[in-house]
């Protein structure tokens, strides 16, 4: 059932998967500039000299900048994710159709999105009262649990937070979908995606990390 529901999904023509995941990306990211990081929320953490209708001004212009550049940040991350996982088949000398390629990533994209609309569940629908730094270092699922967070610079902060558990079942679902239109083995399709997408996440996240250490 579920393979059939994807290889339907996959016969959709690119610009629609583009559309749905750009949609799909930039609601979760106005729910949780809105309901998360609402007016109130940011009205009871103003501690800065500036004026707060100001401060909000300048926030909500921000977010508008960020609903804009949607597309932009998806359509590039698919094509570099494409470029990363393309060139591993490549040297593996494994032949695989590009536009099914960037298909099978657009939805596995959708996986990625993931994190805003659990933030948005979590703080707005679940917990309902929450601080400022539980939503700066709320990452859910990722090796950020593993550390003390107040401790961190925010930028190690969010790259901490980048190594989680959706990125594993992105590379999971990206294997098994082209495992559905390949001969090749399941394990050695993984392998060649976690030393493409996976390590370049783990070596941009580290190189991160040391700068700001």
């Amino acid at each position: 059932m579920f393979k059939s529901e994807i290889r339907n999904i996959l016969s959709k023509p690119l610009w629609q998967l583009f559309i749905a995941i750009i949609i799909f990306y930039t609601i979760g990211l106005f729910l949780y500039s809105h309901f998360v990081w609402s007016t109130d929320f940011y009205e009871l953490n103003h501690t800065r000299k500036t004026n707060f209708e100001t401060q909000i001004d300048m926030y909500r212009r921000m977010d508008f900048i960020r609903y804009l550049f949607s597309p932009v940040y998806i359509i590039s991350m698919s094509y570099l994710i494409f470029g990363l996982i393309k060139t591993g088949l490549l040297s593996a000398n494994i032949e695989f159709e590009n536009r099914l390629l960037l298909k099978i990533i657009v939805v596995g994209l959708f996986i990625l999105s993931l994190p805003l609309w659990v933030k948005v569940v979590w703080f707005v629908l679940i917990k309902g009262s929450y601080t400022y730094n539980e939503v700066r270092f709320y990452y859910p699922f990722s090796v950020l649990y593993f550390f003390e967070p107040n401790d961190l610079n925010i930028k190690v902060v969010k790259a901490l937070g980048r190594i989680n558990l959706y990125h594993l079942v992105f590379m999971i679902f990206i294997t098994w979908a082209i495992k559905m239109y390949s001969t090749v083995s399941f394990k050695r399709l993984f392998i060649i995606i976690l030393y493409t997408y996976g390590l370049a996440l783990i070596t941009l996240q580290l190189f991160i990390i040391l700068i700001f250490m």
